[in-house]
């Protein structure tokens, strides 16, 4: 009689030989299965990719102070050192945009600026990342990272700002979560009511901008925005919101109006202005002073914004724009806060239409009431030049 471990070894062979055989017969049936599942995979994302439109944005500057021991930041050194800078060339803008529609219903927008890489490139590279659901003209459904549309600067791209950069009021409400890139959902719309277009925009945010993909607290922030036509001319908006943060009851509020006119074939006329007032929670947590609440620290900020526009019948050049904006800030007004004005004269030169090469020059002037040494709230006069580009 042969072993037991003869016996286990022919039936290792045997057992090895039918897996053998199963493998050999199954690969192919396998593989075309893979096959047909990457494929399903694969195909959608091709069909996807080639819906994507590619554009961007590049925007150099040249900066100069006007002012002994104030750099080009606005930061006033009292030493007196010559460590600090005070003209340089920078890149504020270096973006990158994907965009396009996924269905006839869904759309989507992805943007990067890459010149935030000499920041703090882990909580400012990506500008926007969100997808749009079109129910219908009065109902649209938004999710991501975006901008809530709580007043006119947030519905104007940097690429067709009149002035070099959004104002500091901006600034200021964008700090404290109510502007520029937020995370969250929101609904907007457009309705037609006694003949006046009326845009709609209400979602609910984080509130601690972009920095995080999460929250840092369980606060979350819901501003609104309605939007009056009254005219191809003039709109109207009014902006509201409420809120937590860290457990601190916030508010903020708004006005905005914009008037535009075309006055002849070559002349062109803009004026914008925007009023807001509301809690800075941002400075009321980082000072943190025993017997003081959020309600102690409002800001408010106003800013006016007249510009004209005259084209040119030329190859060369396309048109000339001059504009001057006037602001104030206050970030503190209910314990004599140290007000901020801004004026920021400038003139533009349109290479192209709608602004793909521009070519701007002129200067921001920034006086407060009280000079706060080595700070920017200090007075300083800047010369700034910059090109822009998009394509």
């Amino acid at each position: 009689m042969p072993s037991p471990c003869k016996k286990c070894f022919k039936k290792n062979v045997k057992d090895r030989f039918i897996l053998l055989t199963i493998l050999v017969l199954a690969g192919p049936i396998l593989y075309a299965q893979t096959a047909v599942s990457r494929n399903s995979i694969e195909k959608p994302a091709v069909d996807i990719l080639k819906k994507l439109k590619v554009s961007g944005t590049i925007r150099t500057r040249y900066t100069a102070s006007f002012n002994k021991n104030v750099g080009i930041d606005a930061r006033q050194h009292s030493s007196g050192s010559d460590q600090y800078t005070a003209n340089a060339f920078t890149i504020p803008q270096a973006r990158i945009v994907l965009s396009g529609d996924l269905t006839k219903k869904m759309d989507v927008y992805v943007r990067v600026n890459f010149a935030d890489f000499a920041n703090s490139p882990q909580s400012r590279v990506l500008e926007y990342a969100y997808t749009t659901y079109h129910f219908n003209p009065y109902l649209n459904f938004r999710a991501g990272v975006f901008r809530p549309y709580f007043g006119r600067e947030d519905d104007v791209a940097t690429d067709f700002l009149k002035s070099f950069d959004y104002s500091n009021q901006y600034t200021a409400f964008d700090e404290n979560g109510w502007m520029n890139y937020q995370m969250g959902i929101s609904l907007s719309g457009d309705i037609k009511a006694f003949n006046i277009l009326v845009k709609y925009f209400a979602g609910i945010y984080n509130g601690n901008r972009r920095n995080n993909f999460t929250d840092n607290d369980n606060g979350k922030q819901i501003p609104a925005r309605l939007e009056f036509d009254f005219t191809p001319d003039f709109q109207l908006g009014l902006n509201g919101g409420f809120g937590k943060d860290e457990g601190n009851k916030i508010s903020a509020w708004g006005l905005d109006i914009n008037y535009e006119k075309q006055l002849n074939k070559r002349w062109r006329m803009e004026i914008e202005s925007e009023f807001k007032q509301g809690n800075n929670q941002a400075l009321f947590l980082n000072e943190a002073i025993a017997g003081k609440t959020v309600g102690d620290y409002m800001m408010r900020g106003l800013y006016i914004l007249p510009s004209i526009q005259y084209h040119l019948n030329s190859k060369e050049i396309k048109g000339l724009e001059a504009s001057f904006k006037y602001e104030t800030l206050d970030p503190n007004f209910k314990q004599n806060g140290n007000l901020h004005r801004a004026y920021v004269p400038m003139l533009g030169l349109d290479v192209t239409e709608q602004y793909a090469v521009r070519i701007q020059i002129g200067a921001v002037i920034e006086r407060y009431n009280h000079n706060i040494e080595n700070t920017t709230q200090y007075n300083s006069s800047r010369f700034i030049t910059q090109l822009q580009i998009r394509f």
